[in-house]
């Protein structure tokens, strides 16, 4: 989704070997060009990485303070829709249909449009300057401990908008055991689809500290993505990877309009993805939920979702989740976005909590805690981002072997460390 007016971010040139590592062929390697004053300080071992935090950190901050105040125009015209529903038509079906599937479901997710487009923005400002290149260049020095390289890292940092295109982006990675292990380790690179949730609960649960909680889940799920990238290295793929050169474009002035362009896309492709994807799981959500309805008089029967939510409860209780959130979660598997609207129509069913907001309502919930919410945020990070992702790796690889390690081992991830994490917060919350 992101766009690039130049060929390519940075241009990678092979110190030898051949691309799919059976056998050798010799490259000519270009002399590197003396860097600038600039390029010295971006791509240096200490200050590169410092500066590389620093512009990461500034990026997730304004997309939150920046991105509240539209988020809170957007769930106070929600809250006005479902008020002026419930006002203006008798107690039916319908008016559920309306007012707790559409306007709540649709709206729990629609309200985190402007930090979607705000992330994209900056994403496109670090594209357009070139940026990026350095900080492939500042991380290569890092890459190589697991066996990669910083060409590696451009994908990965891609991964943040989309891990769709981040995982067809590896195409420019010569070597297949270099592209494979990329491709598994992109999963673990939180998309903009979970950003809802971490912002639902974090702003719950760590108002005063959100910043910090957001940069400690992203920067743990890439330092958790290396780890098991490098369990893949020792299990599949034995061969030292090659040398690689990345060539730095020079730096520019990114084009405004241009990114205003990039920010009208993505916006544009969120909400075509909630007018059509998600309010078909929201439709279909709500109706698990509704039905089967209870005759007079007879005691009140377990929705069909509730009922599967009570089915795999217990595979997730050692979590610290309830069947809610539970099935929130199997939701979630389809696409990211699903798991904020299933709590949405979950939740602003529930008529023992009378917020209207669903961020109020999860904060009235006794069974929500610091510790289980921190595990609930823990576990949608790592595990399969979405049937897509899995998908995409099976075609660029061309072959299911990867897909297959990819979704089991992101379960298998997640369900350990949100068990251990969930643990040790009960001890310290």
């Amino acid at each position: 989704m992101i766009h690039n007016r130049h060929n390519h971010t940075g241009g990678i040139h092979h110190g030898g070997g051949d691309s799919d590592g059976d056998g050798q062929q010799t490259y000519t390697q270009p002399k590197a060009a003396p860097l600038s004053r600039v390029d010295r300080i971006l791509t240096h071992r200490l200050w590169g990485l410092l500066i590389f935090i620093g512009i990461i950190w500034l990026m997730f901050y304004c997309t939150f303070s920046l991105g509240a105040y539209p988020q809170n125009w957007i769930e106070s015209l929600m809250g006005w829709f479902s008020s002026m529903v419930d006002g203006s038509m008798a107690e039916s079906w319908i008016k559920d249909f309306i007012q707790k599937g559409i306007i709540d479901g649709v709206g729990a997710v629609l309200a985190f449009l402007p930090n979607i487009i705000i992330l994209f923005f900056f994403m496109s400002i670090l594209q357009e300057s070139n940026y990026l290149s350095r900080a492939a260049t500042v991380m290569d020095k890092y890459m190589h401990f697991i066996g990669l390289h910083g060409s590696s890292f451009i994908p990965l940092l891609m991964g943040f908008g989309c891990n769709v295109p981040a995982i067809m982006a590896t195409r420019t990675i010569e070597r297949r055991s270099d592209r494979i292990l990329t491709m598994l380790a992109i999963p673990y690179i939180p998309c903009s689809a979970r950003m809802p949730v971490f912002m639902v609960f974090s702003g719950i649960f760590f108002r005063e500290h959100q910043v910090l909680v957001m940069l400690l889940l992203y920067g743990g799920s890439i330092l958790i993505g290396i780890l098991v990238a490098l369990l893949y290295k020792f299990i599949f793929f034995r061969a030292k990877s090659e040398d690689y050169t990345i060539e730095l474009p020079e730096l520019t002035v990114p084009s405004f309009v241009r990114s205003l362009y990039v920010m009208w896309d993505a916006a544009a492709e969120y909400v075509k993805k909630i007018g059509t994807v998600v309010l078909l799981a929201v439709v279909i959500i709500w109706g698990l939920d509704y039905f089967p309805r209870h005759q007079e008089g007879e005691l009140q029967r377990e929705s069909y979702l509730e009922q599967f939510g009570h089915a795999v409860e217990p595979l997730m209780e050692p979590l610290g989740f309830d069947w809610k959130m539970s099935v929130a979660l199997v939701t979630g598997i389809s696409a990211k976005e699903f798991i904020v609207s299933t709590l949405g129509v979950l939740y602003q069913g529930d008529e023992t909590i009378s917020e209207n907001d669903l961020a109020d309502k999860l904060s009235k919930d006794p069974h929500f805690t610091r510790a289980n919410t921190l595990s609930f945020m823990i576990f949608s990070l790592l595990y399969l981002p979405c049937i897509a992702t899995a998908a995409t790796i099976k075609k660029e690889s061309k072959s299911w072997k990867w897909a297959t390690v990819s979704i089991i081992s992101t379960l298998g991830v997640a369900w350990v460390i949100s068990f251990i994490v969930y643990r040790i917060a009960l001890i310290i919350f």
